[in-house]
C-alpha cells in the first residue's frame, strides 16, 4: 500500500469519527431524555400513590384555580377545551400529514405520525393502568368527565403536537436560535392547555405534569427514530443530504 494510499484511507476514517461523534452524541442524549421521562413519571405515580411529593399540592392548586375563576376566563378555558379535544387534534394531526405527504416529505410525516400516535397510545394505556379518579364533580365547571384523570389527554396531545412540529422546524435548518424560537414558540401552547385542565377542574396538577414529561419522553424517542432514518431507512424516508440519500426535494 503506497503512502498515499494510507493518507487517504486514514483522512477517510479521520472523517467518518468526527462525523460519528455528534451522532453518539444525539443518540445519547435522546436516550437519556427517555428514561429521564420514565424515571419522573414513575416519581409521579409514587406520590400519587402514597398522596406526597409533588401529589401534595393537586388539592391546593385545584382549590387556588377554583377561587380565580370568573367568566371571561371560563369561556377562554372552555374554548380551549375545545380545540385540545382528542377530535380537534386528531383533525389537526391528519391534514399536517397530508401537508407533508402532498410536499414529499415522508420522513417527518413518519415522525409525526409517530410522536401524536404514540403520545395518545401511551394516554390511553396509562389511564386504565393508573385507574386515576378525577377531581370531584363539585369543582368542575360545567359536565364532569367521565373518563380517568392521568394523564390529561387534551395536555399531552397538545404538548405532543407542538414539540414535533418545533422539532421538525428545527431540523431543516439546525441552530441554536431556531431551537429557541421553536421551545419558545411550544412552551405557551402547551402551557395554556395544561392550565386550562387545572382551571376547569377537569385534571389534577399531577395529571398535567406528567403529560408534559410523557411528551418530552415521546420526543427522545422521535430523535432516535429520526436518526436510525438517517442511517439505515429507506432512500424514500431519508431527509435530503442525509447518508446514502442522492435525491433532492423540490
Amino acid at each position: 500500500m503506497t503512502a498515499g494510499t494510507n493518507a487517504a484511507t486514514t483522512s477517510m476514517l479521520a472523517r467518518a469519527r468526527a462525523a460519528a461523534t455528534p451522532a453518539r452524541t444525539a443518540v445519547t442524549a435522546a436516550v437519556a431524555v427517555a428514561l429521564a421521562s420514565i424515571v419522573a413519571v414513575g416519581s409521579l405515580l409514587d406520590g400519587i400513590g402514597e398522596n406526597g411529593d409533588a401529589a401534595t399540592l393537586d388539592r391546593p392548586t385545584l382549590t387556588w384555580f377554583v377561587a380565580h375563576r370568573d367568566s371571561a376566563l371560563t369561556a377562554v378555558a372552555r374554548g380551549l377545551s375545545t380545540v385540545g379535544s382528542p377530535g380537534v387534534l386528531l383533525g389537526v394531526a391528519v391534514l399536517a400529514l397530508a401537508v407533508l405527504a402532498w410536499r414529499r416529505r415522508f420522513d417527518e410525516a413518519l415522525l409525526f405520525a409517530f410522536a401524536f400516535g404514540a403520545a395518545e397510545s401511551i394516554a390511553l394505556v396509562l389511564k386504565h393502568v393508573v385507574g386515576r379518579l378525577r377531581p370531584p364533580a363539585v369543582d368542575v365547571v360545567g359536565p364532569a368527565e367521565t373518563t380517568l384523570s392521568f394523564p390529561s389527554g387534551h395536555t399531552i396531545g397538545t404538548a405532543a403536537l407542538a414539540l414535533v412540529i418545533a422539532y421538525l422546524w428545527w431540523r431543516r435548518s439546525p441552530g441554536v436560535r431556531r431551537a429557541l424560537v421553536g421551545l419558545g414558540a411550544a412552551a405557551p401552547a402547551i402551557g395554556v392547555m395544561a392550565a386550562s385542565r387545572l382551571y376547569l377542574g377537569d385534571h389534577w396538577l399531577t395529571d398535567v405534569l406528567g403529560s408534559v414529561v410523557l411528551a418530552v419522553g415521546v420526543m427522545g424517542l422521535v430523535v432516535l427514530g429520526d436518526l436510525w432514518l438517517r442511517r439505515h431507512g429507506p432512500a424514500w424516508l431519508r431527509p435530503a443530504g442525509a447518508p446514502g440519500t442522492v435525491t433532492t426535494r423540490p
